[in-house]
């Protein structure tokens, strides 16, 4: 948290997500629009409303036809589509009560996500954080809607997902946010005040982030007659910000959300900043000069000017820019202009100021209308220019630009190249119809601070070739297969675009992606698609073969374990699984494990006084002819010294083990990480014991594995032969490892081929008899415990002497005696001869349903198993930004723009409205006629027309679909869906001016309709 006196410090905008018509889902998006001077306006679509036949009645009393000339025909409207689809399952919300929330409400958890995706927040560090939501609202359409509803068709869920406090809670609820929560409605300034309540709670440090925003949706008919009545909005559905020509505001759809914190939290957290909220002032007009509830105030708003930047301490004269609340109108339009120019008064020797709005875009979003405004300001902040208003013919003589040194701005203007200590400043009005008023100053963020983790930036040229060679890694989350599929064949398409900058063989490119996918993307949903690949080139035959659902090293498709994680378990392999070569491409890639290999080589190296070097047996060897890793002297020292770079690697990336367990050979591996040993004793104990045990090679020993319990091996196979054969290794209740005469196993073998052909059996690649009586020979007890007698074998006090002391305070389990090992009791020379000799009990030590991820696998590039599992291991992003602080991820300076377009969350979205016989006939002024077996068309963007019905079979009018039943079941007959075809191609024609008509199949169960155009 920030110091505790906040009072006026600045807030940063760290993340937006949008939503407005023209198919702007993004901030990027909404640049395009705003840079190229589109507009997105439409007329409004069919399906949705008719306002003329709504008011048909009325013109009988319009004598001089001005009311029918003052309804809206045009507008800014997002599509059908986006106002109905949504993913329930996604916020764990059924079908039913998804369907009675309100499509605003609805959109704004779905952006909220995409707010999280470009602030670079996971979920995990939203949940139970101290997270203030205001959100504005003034639309009631799903009211009105609701209210409309037959009661029979309500659900429990109506009354309460029908009122606009759900616009905040929503967000507060699903997402666990535990900081204030205000929705509130005070008209056209609504989400600019939402701001304003924003930055409070984080200057109060009642919040320590801040989520902040507005919302509105147009598609009940009575809303838009009530503008029209007014005159307050234009008929020709068009936003002339301060033009003479300029004839009302257009209506506008939309959604905007803002993620802040205050500067000083955002900067320690290295956030990409927007820019800078400097002070936000909100007021009333009070009573004074106005001479209607409605008109704006120009006292007002004067008083609003002058107290913040009094407040504030801030010169009025650094404002480069203002986004005025620019409706349209010829009332509004003049008042607030020439308010602003009083104000800021240039001087005709200073440069002019510059005003513009964003609803000559997008139109008037009312609720959302601040908040737009601040999102184009963040934007222009970001791309260093202001775009041009549109719809702008000439200045309304009312406005007194000359008089004040101020412009509209009608072209692309770039930023000035000034003072390089002084910041560019912009300032944004917004005003409620009730006379809330609300002003911010916002400033450039200047420093561009890119996340670098450039850990060795003054290390060798070694280790930066090391780096070249490691492997990158991708990870997708989603909570469905279709998302997950939906969200890769997103990423593709970037990833094509992305391309042609020349970028995509770029080391730190892909590394930066990396970064974005797993620090600033959610990645603990169930469904992951993994990635693990050397190159571009790999990473897009990775791509298709997941697309086409086709099997690929690297590529990894799974559920993520429903299990927790929360406990990890290191367990340690004894001699059978090496092999040649192991361990060398992470040697060439990972200088943790690399120097661990070097240290453990160098101990070697000492006590065998140079007779053979560990590194030239793990590296320098060329070939598996002349490898002698499957020497018990050799196998050994390796397998501890690979196992202890991998814990090494793994600690290195915060993965810290709660147990360890190990067998056998591993165990002086798991004994050294667990602070028993020092290194220096650790490598001693690996060395007696395997140049000892070496002498039982190829001395007429074998192991044999075997798929039997301990008890069906003693009588089925073992019995009166004991003496030769024993049960070594009891790796689980159904598995144990054989240990004894060679010829003895031999025969084993043969007989469990012959009378037990199901039980799999396999010969270890040992040419020993481990755990067995052959041990006994050979001196091979007198000189392990001569060579170990100085060895103590307890807890290590010295964190230096230890591998970590985090490990220290681990469970270490024995397999020696199948359960904890107790500090009291010492690994020993005593300790490690059983190790050698006896019965390893390994099952006992572990969960009975563990998730089991190995490091390595046989025949794998190495760095493929240990990336995927450490991504299905992990969704900590602790782990991974340890990861990154041991990979050198250098920042793309001119190239990082790329991420400003990086795909977001993508969902499994399905229909999710549902709207009564009444509210439908209300919106669409009766003009289609309400089927009673077809039902109610839906509002809803899908390409095929839906319709759903509830049918009570016990009211009269549905009586007769009683007529058919086989055993007690009513059957719909083939009658009844000829009459819900034809009834569907009748109100299909009626919307769309089409002539349909119906073809019988050949199979008289199947209809099928098509278009005449």
């Amino acid at each position: 948290m920030s110091a505790i006196n906040n009072s006026l410090e600045s807030v940063a905008i760290v993340g937006i997500a949008c939503e407005f018509a023209g198919d702007i889902h993004s901030a990027n998006d909404l640049w395009h629009t705003l840079k190229h001077s589109q507009d997105v306006g439409s007329a409004i679509p069919r399906d949705r409303l008719d306002l003329e036949s709504y008011c048909a009645h009325m013109f009988n009393k319009d004598n001089d036809g001005q009311f029918r000339q003052k309804l809206i025909r045009r507008g800014y409207f997002l599509s059908n589509n986006q106002w109905d689809m949504f993913e329930p399952s996604f916020f764990g919300l059924s079908d039913a009560e998804a369907g009675s929330i309100d499509p605003c409400h609805r959109l704004l958890m779905l952006k909220f996500v995409h707010l999280l995706d470009d602030a670079g927040y996971n979920m995990e560090k939203m949940h139970g954080s101290k997270t203030s939501v205001h959100i504005g609202q003034f639309s009631t359409d799903h009211a009105l809607t609701s209210f409309r509803m037959e009661p029979e068709h309500r659900s429990r869920f109506h009354g309460p997902n029908s009122l606009l406090y759900n616009a905040a809670a929503r967000l507060s609820y699903h997402f666990n946010l535990q900081g204030p929560n205000v929705s509130l409605d005070v008209a056209c300034s609504s989400s600019l005040e939402a701001v304003h309540l924003a930055v409070q709670s984080l200057r109060t440090n009642e919040a320590d982030m801040a989520i902040c925003g507005g919302v509105n949706a147009a598609y009940s008919p009575e809303t838009l007659l009530y503008g029209s009545m007014m005159g307050a909005m234009s008929p020709d559905g068009r936003s002339r910000s301060f033009s003479v020509d300029a004839n009302g505001y257009a209506k506008g759809d939309g959604l905007g959300l803002l993620l802040l914190k205050r500067l000083s939290d955002a900067e320690r957290d290295n956030d990409r900043i927007y820019c800078v909220l400097r002070d936000v002032f909100s007021n009333h007009d009070g009573n004074e000069d106005k001479n209607s509830f409605v008109v704006p105030s120009a006292a007002g708003q004067a008083r609003l000017l002058n107290d913040i930047y009094k407040r504030a301490d801030f010169d009025p004269r650094r404002i480069f820019y203002v986004e005025a609340h620019g409706t349209g109108t010829p009332i509004g339009d003049p008042i607030e202009a020439n308010c602003l120019g009083q104000f800021f008064n240039r001087s005709f020797f200073d440069p002019p100021l510059l005003i513009g709005s964003v609803k000559s875009n997008l139109g008037h979003t009312e609720g959302a209308a601040g908040i737009a405004g601040l999102i184009k300001i963040a934007m222009c902040m970001h791309h260093r220019s202001i775009p041009p208003n549109m719809h702008f013919k000439s200045l309304n003589p009312n406005i007194e630009a000359q008089r004040y040194n101020f412009h509209v701005v009608q072209h692309s203007v770039p930023f000035p190249f000034g003072n390089d200590n002084e910041s560019i400043a912009m300032a944004i009005n917004s005003f409620g119809m009730g006379g809330n008023n609300v002003h911010a100053i916002v400033e450039e963020y200047q420093t561009n601070k890119i996340l670098n983790n450039n850990r060795f930036e003054n290390d060798d040229v070694h280790r930066n070739n090391m780096e070249r060679k490691q492997y990158f890694i991708f990870i997708f989350s989603t909570k469905s297969r279709k998302s997950l599929n939906n969200q890769v064949a997103q990423f593709n398409q970037w990833l094509q675009k992305a391309s042609i900058t020349g970028m995509n063989s770029n080391y730190s490119f892909l590394q930066r992606i990396s970064q974005q996918l797993l620090l600033k993307r959610t990645i603990s949903h169930a469904h992951l698609a993994i990635f693990v690949f050397a190159d571009i080139e790999q990473l897009q035959e990775q791509i298709n073969a997941f697309l086409a659902e086709e099997s690929l090293p690297g590529l990894s498709i799974s559920m993520r374990p429903t299990i927790s994680l929360a406990k990890i378990c290191f367990v340690f392999s004894g001699q059978g699984p090496q092999w040649w070569a192991m361990g060398r491409q992470l040697y060439e890639s990972e200088p943790v494990f690399t120097r661990w290999i070097q240290l453990i080589d160098a101990e070697m190296t000492k006590i065998n006084n140079g007779e053979w070097r560990l590194l030239e047996e793990l590296i320098g060897k060329k070939s598996e002819d002349e490898s002698r890793i499957n020497d018990t002297n050799i196998a050994q020292p390796a397998l501890f010294a690979i196992q202890v770079g991998l814990a090494a690697l793994l600690v290195s990336w915060n993965i810290y083990p709660s147990t360890i367990v190990s067998h056998s050979a591993g165990d002086q591996a798991g004994a050294f990480v667990a602070g028993r040993l020092t290194l220096q004793e650790a490598v001693r104990v690996v060395y007696h014991r395997s140049r000892l045990q070496n002498r039982n090679t190829r001395q007429g020993g074998r192991m044999l594995a075997v798929s039997m319990s301990e008890e069906e091996v003693q009588k089925k196979l073992l019995k009166g032969i004991e003496h030769l054969v024993c049960v070594a290794v009891v790796n689980s209740p159904r598995s144990v490892t054989l240990s004894g005469d060679e010829k003895i196993i031999d025969e084993l073998q043969q007989t469990l081929s012959t009378f037990y052909p199901n039980v799999f059996k396999a010969r270890l690649r040992i040419e020993n008899a481990f755990h067995s009586y052959q041990m006994d020979r050979f001196d091979i007890e007198k000189e392990m415990l001569s060579s170990l007698k100085d060895i103590q074998g307890l807890p290590l006090k010295d964190p230096q002497q230890m591998f970590n002391p985090k490990c220290a305070k681990t469970n270490l389990y024995s397999s020696v005696t199948g359960s904890k090992l107790s500090d009291r009791i010492p690994v020993d020379a005593h300790y490690w001869w059983l190790n050698a000799t006896s019965i390893q009990e390994c099952y006992q030590s572990l969960n009975q349903q563990p998730l089991i991820l190995p490091t390595l696998k046989r025949k794998e590039n190495e760095q493929i198993p240990l990336r995927t599992n450490l991504a299905q291991l992990t969704i900590s992003s602790h782990v991974w930004e340890h990861y990154f602080y041991t990979r050198n991820v250098l920042s793309m300076k001119e190239n990082e723009q790329l991420l400003d377009d990086f795909p977001l969350c993508a969902f499994d979205l399905s229909s999710c409205c549902y709207e009564s016989k009444d509210a439908v006939i209300k919106r669409l002024a009766n003009r289609i006629p309400i089927h009673p077996l077809l039902g109610v068309r839906q509002l809803t963007g899908q390409t095929s027309a839906t319709w759903k019905s509830l049918i009570n079979i016990n009211l009269p009018q549905y009586a007769s679909l009683k007529g058919y039943t086989i055993q007690g079941i009513i059957v719909f007959l083939a009658v009844p869906y000829r009459e819900l075809a034809t009834a569907a191609c009748h109100q299909q024609q009626m919307i769309n001016n089409r002539q349909l008509f119906l073809n019988k199949s050949d199979s008289p169960k199947h209809f099928c309709l098509r278009s005449m155009n």
